[in-house]
């Protein structure tokens, strides 16, 4: 069958002209690219802001080689968790003083199903997705193994639905905002309304959707949330996670 050359062309034409009128346009230069690159792999790391050179000098120069231990103090080191949290939160739609920058995705993932399993102490299942990122899933098994008494559920290895497995015996359910094999983004305020109305808690990882997608926390009545700054918030190879506690749990 012929191509349509003319439509290819319409086609380019229509693409460069949205790109020129694209209103995002302009932040394109607050980050280091090759030239001509096209870079559509912010999922696994975002580019470099230029922005995050002047900070790395004035960190390793200045605040470390020359003020050594009193950044802590005179640098703000110490209350950095909290205040980067602080910067994160309008992202995720919470509140201030619900968000703290810590430790990796899983080290977070991990803390928050142990707290929500003891918030839960008369409950014995965990719901989470069977297509879940690996790391998830091989964190869970690990909760599980911690607590013996402490069954998992898979949600879609059979075809089956939140309805079909949650029951009085749950005491949390795991999601994911955005299936990373597929992109499928989930109703999360519908989720967690059921997960609710079991009387079970909600944790989110929002590793997939923070920075690209609105996510509004507070808003959907998620309990505890986890999430990564090195894909869509441009934090660099390394740059530690970010984890919510809804207020109500504080």
């Amino acid at each position: 069958m012929p191509i349509n050359i003319s439509y290819l062309l319409e086609s380019r034409t229509a693409c460069e002209r949205e790109d020129t009128a694209d209103p995002l346009l302009s932040w394109q230069g607050a980050f280091y690219l090759p030239q001509g690159l096209i870079y559509l792999d912010g999922n696994s790391l975002g580019p470099m802001p230029k922005k995050a050179l002047e900070q790395l000098e004035q960190a390793i120069r200045k605040e470390w080689a020359e003020d050594l231990i009193t950044s802590w103090n005179k640098a703000g080191w110490w209350e950095l968790p909290e205040t980067l949290g602080k910067l994160i939160a309008p992202v995720v739609g919470a509140a201030s003083g619900q968000v703290i920058v810590s430790d990796s995705t899983s080290l977070n993932l991990f803390k928050t199903v142990h707290a929500a399993l003891t918030l839960r102490p008369d409950r014995t299942v965990m719901i989470s997705e069977a297509d879940s990122f690996p790391t998830d899933l091989y964190i869970l098994e690990g909760v599980t193994s911690t607590h013996q008494n402490i069954q998992r559920r898979l949600l879609g290895k059979d075809g089956n639905s939140l309805e079909e497995l949650i029951d009085n015996q749950v005491a949390v359910v795991v999601f994911s905002h955005v299936n990373y094999r597929t992109g499928e983004i989930l109703h999360i305020e519908e989720l967690v309304q059921k997960t609710h109305d079991a009387g079970a808690l909600f944790v989110l990882d929002t590793c997939h959707s923070a920075g690209v997608l609105p996510v509004e926390l507070d808003q959907w009545g998620v309990d505890f949330a986890v999430g990564c700054t090195y894909k869509y918030l441009n934090g660099g190879p390394g740059s530690p996670a970010f984890i919510y506690v809804a207020k109500r749990h504080q």
